[in-house]
């Protein structure tokens, strides 16, 4: 049994299914900070991770529409805080080109 609600083959199904269908939506980079998303290798700063849009601690679900995807390092520095507004990131601050670990 898993020691962790992330660790259930239930959360790993939605999590795998939410990265695909991003990919398939064309979603290459990070929405909070444009850097260029890497959905293949694991625990690199760009690398793609499911975020809960509402904190599950904050009473989110686990449900697809209360999930995202955000880089590594954006993930991370948010912490369990509610995820801003994408139009509000994007007023604030356009979109990269390139990658900061090009």
């Amino acid at each position: 049994m898993a020691s962790n609600r992330t660790g259930t083959a239930q959360w790993q199904r939605i999590r795998t299914y939410t990265k695909r269908q991003a990919q398939a939506d064309g979603l290459t980079n990070c929405p909070a900070c444009g850097v260029q998303l890497d959905y293949d290798k694991g625990r690199t700063p760009n690398s793609a991770e499911v975020d809960h849009i509402v904190p599950h601690a904050q009473g989110g679900t686990d449900a697809v529409d209360n999930l995202t995807i955000l880089c590594r390092r954006c993930n991370q520095s948010k912490g369990p805080r509610s995820a801003p507004k994408i139009s509000t990131i994007l007023a604030a601050k356009p979109l990269k080109t390139s990658s900061r670990w090009a």
